[in-house]
């Protein structure tokens, strides 16, 4: 009886169980087929709070008032923290899995490689722009409060210093615009004109 359950646990780890409809259950980690929930989970919720950081972020530089900064900059500090945290969390999550799902079937190896890059650059542009932005802070003469766990306090007060992180925090701001745009601008393409499973997996419904 021993044998026979361990049996059934190996097959159903090896064959994830299938709904009503045909198609597999979604599964909490990941496979070499699909993603799993928390990997979507993950995905989605920092393309959403990346969203509002790129969003405030143009607001700010070059839509609304000076007069708005003193509300809207300390909401940007505490989702870019927020950001930074995700970013934290997705990592070790990719770390935790034993697989993952590799490129669809018929994808080329330079597409392949670009797919790579592009994952790579957005998660090093949201690394960048965390990290410039608390030393932008800092080097302002402004503490950093981190989800009110923690301060980062202020290193100093002078413009000079802070226009490094400042410069890079808006090229980098821009860099990852384009790169998101990119990035969902494919994932369409390949739904509307090759009509294969790299959006929809990470919708959760793969095959």
């Amino acid at each position: 009886m021993q044998c026979a359950a361990e049996g059934r646990t190996s097959a159903d780890t090896r064959h994830p169980a299938l709904t009503r409809d045909g198609s597999h259950a979604m599964s909490i980690r990941d496979s070499k087929e699909r993603f799993g929930a928390i990997s979507i989970f993950n995905h989605w919720t920092l393309v959403a709070v990346v969203l509002g950081l790129l969003i405030t972020g143009l607001l700010l530089a070059e839509v609304l008032p000076e007069s708005a900064r003193p509300y809207l900059i300390p909401l940007h500090k505490q989702v870019g923290i927020v950001a930074a945290v995700l970013l934290v969390w997705m990592v070790i999550w990719r770390w935790m899995q034993a697989t993952r799902p590799g490129p669809i079937a018929g994808t080329s190896a330079p597409e392949a490689l670009a797919r790579a890059g592009m994952h790579l650059l957005l998660l090093v542009g949201a690394a960048v722009l965390a990290v410039s932005g608390v030393m932008m802070s800092v080097l302002s003469g402004h503490e950093v409060n981190v989800l009110g766990l923690f301060t980062i306090p202020a290193i100093g007060d002078d413009p000079a210093q802070a226009a490094l992180p400042h410069m890079v925090h808006e090229y980098v701001g821009w860099a990852m615009v384009i790169a998101v745009g990119l990035h969902a601008a494919v994932g369409v393409k390949h739904h509307v004109l090759n009509k294969d499973e790299t959006l929809t997996r990470m919708l959760g419904r793969g095959a």
